[in-house]
């Protein structure tokens, strides 16, 4: 078993050494059965107030909720643990999806690498997304906005929860690139903001960035 301090430095280098896509696959791919125990053995407790923070601002349990990037579904077993039946996850790795269908919390699970293209899911179609920790170096860009948007019925609510340290670092993000483009969505009337926070998710370096948006 990992050692606290060997589970961060794991994580430390997932989120901080850029590679290709197929690379970050299978790097999750070759983690999947231990992640969970890993994540959290490092102390971090990003799911758990991230899926307090997603139940606030929407209540009614039986929203349908996509957890994007959910890898072995750790958000999704908090949200469960608050009564939250109606939840698909997407994610690149197949391996973290094959985990998390062991868990039986989630309906539909969806295996692709999301970019800039059209995701394979109706329009309207969710009322809720969240996404914690997909906004790390090498994965996730703004290009995914328009989809989490087109997929998200209007009036829904969108959280996404990242490392402020990625917002202040990481060249994609750094300098307000990444809090510019979605404050662009705002002005093209695509969603409205509701709530920039911040929390302690669990060691100092982990002080997560939180935006809650409503779908227009």
């Amino acid at each position: 078993m990992m050692t606290s301090q060997e589970a961060k430095e794991k994580l430390h280098h997932v989120t901080s050494v850029v590679t290709e896509p197929e690379d970050n696959v299978k790097f999750y791919d070759e983690w999947a059965e231990t992640f969970d125990e890993n994540q959290i053995s490092s102390g971090y407790n990003g799911p758990v107030k991230s899926a307090s923070i997603l139940s606030s601002c929407l209540p009614n349990t039986d929203a349908r909720i996509l957890d994007f990037a959910c890898g072995t579904g750790r958000v999704a077993d908090e949200l469960s643990k608050l009564g939250y039946r109606n939840i698909d996850g997407l994610d690149a790795s197949q391996k973290s999806l094959d985990v998390a269908a062991r868990k039986d919390i989630m309906n539909e699970l969806i295996c692709v690498w999301v970019d800039d293209k059209t995701i394979k899911i109706a329009s309207d179609c969710y009322d809720g997304l969240i996404c914690v920790g997909g906004f790390v170096p090498g994965h996730l860009h703004s290009d995914c906005f328009d989809e989490w948007i087109r997929i998200v019925k209007p009036g829904g609510v969108i959280v996404n929860v990242l490392r402020q340290q990625w917002i202040d670092e990481y060249e994609p993000y750094a300098n307000n690139q990444l809090e510019d483009d979605m404050k662009q969505k705002e002005r093209s009337m695509k969603w409205e903001l509701i709530k920039r926070d911040n929390f302690d998710g669990g060691d100092q370096q982990w002080k997560m960035a939180v935006f809650i948006h409503k779908v227009l």
